[in-house]
């Protein structure tokens, strides 16, 4: 598949998502979404991760947070999950804070270690 049509795809998937992020917004996140896949992220996604990466989008896609939490449907079990307090991928430019870029996840029981990306601030 060409680079173009995969970010198109997931472009499209994330206009469903943020449907008030803009244009530039959703076309630099679908851009991190490929590279992050690329760094094998997604192997080890759990719910805390995936939360992190979800704020992580929200910010790159230029989405209002406030908007997208209220239209969020509940998780099936009721539980709200805090985002990771780091991350194990590139940082871009809109996800500059004080959390750290962690290679590998804390180990955690049933958690595989993973070979991430290097982290570095890609924009």
């Amino acid at each position: 598949m060409q680079a173009e049509s995969a970010a198109e795809i997931v472009r499209a998937s994330l206009a469903l998502a943020f449907p008030t992020a803009t244009d530039e917004g959703l076309t630099r996140a679908a851009e991190v979404v490929l590279r992050w896949g690329s760094e094998g992220v997604g192997e080890q996604l759990e719910p805390d991760l995936a939360e992190r990466m979800l704020y992580d989008l929200m910010e790159v896609a230029q989405q209002d947070p406030g908007e997208f939490m209220a239209a969020r449907a509940p998780r099936p079990d009721g539980a709200y999950v805090e985002p990771a307090a780091s991350r194990a991928w590139s940082r871009t430019s809109a996800t500059l804070d004080d959390l750290p870029y962690v290679p590998r996840p804390p180990r955690r029981p049933g958690r595989r270690p993973f070979g991430g990306g290097r982290g570095f601030l890609a924009d």
